[in-house]
């Protein structure tokens, strides 16, 4: 397949694989996409399936060593991108169709958000290009034998140059975009910003806390329609409506219940009947086909718009499904996030773990009496000091040393920690990650790494342990895994850093386990520490596009018990 041939084999792996754990809920679609950029499955199977795809040039590139990515190790490499076979204006066509102490800002509120996060508008003299596919590769160069830098999602819409820049390998012309590269106009990529896909797909992801909404898949799982159908199909195609819509009604006053929100408007490419478009490269799409797929059990979808009909809540995902929502959960996102770091704040921090936690203050004949509860995880900054199995607070009180879990400074400097550098520790038995800056610590949180603890991670879902760079980031990317009794398939999951083979910083929308082992290898991160994360670490992710690539200059990320 001559689009993956830019692909070094280390991103094609991290392409088709998965991390997450067990969550709780179920749901994954029969029609789908291709997913060039999926996330970490186990082993052989995800590594076969993309080998599969490759030519023998690109199969027999290595990926990187972690001693071959930074001079401060072992030396750099050199271009990881394989050659590509040279490509004639006669490819073209070819080519297109294979293509409580202080923390991070919180979330908008749902409505400002939303507003916020709609494509922006720009003047009529500003040229355009918007993207009509999952995936609009962007090029280093005018050429598809360039660099793959990045890649717009459906629906976005970015200025562009005025002219063409070439059409080699690209009947439709390269056209240079801000603030770097080139993307093709053809199959994936359109200058009308009032294509149908752009209309449809005009929610844009936010990037604090959550991109979207979330829902979880109930079971059975939900049927994906492509437009609303009426009473009668529905009737026809979910058989035992009558009966689930009692059940959910019943359901609603479960204690654990969490409502749906207020519904938004219906899309206007769904009025009048139409039905939704497909993405360019997700093959075409019947009109007069009613269901173009079904959820698969312990399943996630983002949403870009949620709407009543007749009493019925809708949902839109970003791949152009519509899907009944009373067959989900809705996801209320964790509220729990970390600290940032300065002056004011540093470490050591402890984070409450105990659900009953408490501070204490010293009486005057120095006992240690219960004050204040403490909230489960919540943060408290120490001074470092600490007696009688009790830790000062910097606010003067005192916590018990076994109910928090302490995060100190570093004991020793590693080599990278140069002044200005920014890398990220990933502590397994701590499950923190420490944000820092040369030797100055800048965040601090509680992730949930590799289900199997310490273990070898290519027998056990353990995370990966050494010395990497984040080559990879997407504001969100599918994951999923087809291993009997372990299928999962989570869209959108949000904020992911690949950093090597499939393994991956990330937030996670389907469990709020954040400080506990649970996941398949890759480091889970609350949502709003993802999103202060994202933002922070490079390769830097241009506003409008959807991911960023980069072979050398990516954060570091030390993974270590």
């Amino acid at each position: 397949m001559r689009a993956l041939y830019n692909l070094p084999l280390s991103l094609l792996l991290a392409a088709s694989a998965s991390c997450p754990g067990p969550f709780g809920g179920g749901g994954a679609a029969l029609e789908r996409a291709p997913v060039a950029t999926s996330a970490r499955q186990t082993a052989l199977t995800t590594s076969t399936r993309v080998l599969a795809q490759l030519s023998p040039r690109a199969a027999a590139h290595p990926a990187p060593l972690a001693s071959e990515l930074d001079a401060d190790l072992a030396g750099t490499r050199g271009d990881w991108g394989a050659a590509a076979e040279e490509e004639t204006d006669d490819d073209a066509d070819d080519a297109d169709d294979a293509d409580d102490v202080a923390g991070p800002p919180r979330p908008p509120a749902a409505a400002d958000a939303a507003d916020a996060a709609e494509t922006p508008a720009f003047g009529e003299a500003t040229p355009v290009i918007a993207s009509i596919a999952r995936e609009a590769w962007i090029f280093s160069e005018p050429s598809r034998k360039s660099r793959r830098i990045g890649y717009l999602r459906a629906g976005a819409v970015v200025p562009r140059s005025e002219k063409r820049m070439g059409t080699a390998g690209c009947k439709g012309g390269w056209y240079k975009i801000d603030p770097r590269g080139f993307v093709c106009v053809g199959k994936t990529a359109t200058l009308d910003p009032k294509h149908p896909v752009v209309l449809a797909s005009k929610r844009r992801p936010r990037l604090d806390g959550l991109p979207y909404d979330y829902v979880l898949s109930r079971n059975p799982t939900a049927p994906l329609y492509a437009r609303v159908p009426t009473a009668e199909e529905q009737a026809k195609v979910e058989t035992d409506l009558g009966f689930h819509l009692r059940k959910m009604k019943n359901l609603a006053h479960d204690k654990d219940f969490v409502p749906l929100p207020e519904p938004g408007l219906m899309p206007e490419p769904l009025e009048d009947h139409r039905g939704l478009p497909a993405l360019a490269d997700a093959g075409p799409r019947d009109p007069s086909r009613l269901v173009v797929g079904q959820a698969r059990i312990r399943s996630g979808y983002a949403l870009l718009a949620q709407f009543d009909v007749d009493e019925r809540r809708f949902g839109v995902t970003p791949d152009l499904f519509l899907v009944p929502l009373d067959r989900t959960r809705w996801v209320k996102p964790s509220s729990f996030h970390g600290v940032e770091l300065g002056t004011e704040v540093t470490l050591p921090v402890g984070f409450a773990m105990k659900r009953h936690a408490t501070r204490f203050t010293r009486d005057d004949a120095g006992r240690m009496q219960a004050g204040s509860p403490l909230a489960y995880r919540e943060a408290v900054p120490l001074t470092g000091h600490g007696e009688r199995g009790y830790l000062e607070a910097t606010d003067g009180s005192w916590v018990r040393e076994e109910d928090v879990r302490r995060v100190d400074r570093l004991t020793r400097e590693p080599s990278w920690a140069t002044e200005g550098r920014r890398w990220v520790d990933v502590s397994i038995l701590k499950q923190a990650v420490v944000a820092y800056e040369g030797t100055t610590p800048k965040y601090v949180t509680l992730v949930s790494t590799g289900a199997d603890g310490l273990g070898d991670p290519k027998k056990t879902h353990s995370t990966i342990q050494g010395v990497f760079l984040i080559h990879t980031k997407h504001i969100t990317v599918t994951m999923d895994g087809d291993e009997a009794g372990d299928e999962f398939d989570l869209r959108d999951v949000p904020f992911v850093q690949y950093f090597t083979e499939g393994y991956a910083l990330h937030g996670a929308y389907w469990h709020d386990d954040f400080g506990t082992p649970r996941s398949h290898g890759c480091v889970n991160l609350a949502p709003l520490d993802a999103a202060w994360l994202f933002g922070w670490t490079t390769p830097d992710v241009p506003s409008g596009w959807h991911a960023a690539l980069s072979l050398k200059k990516g954060t570091l990320v030390y993974t270590h018990p």
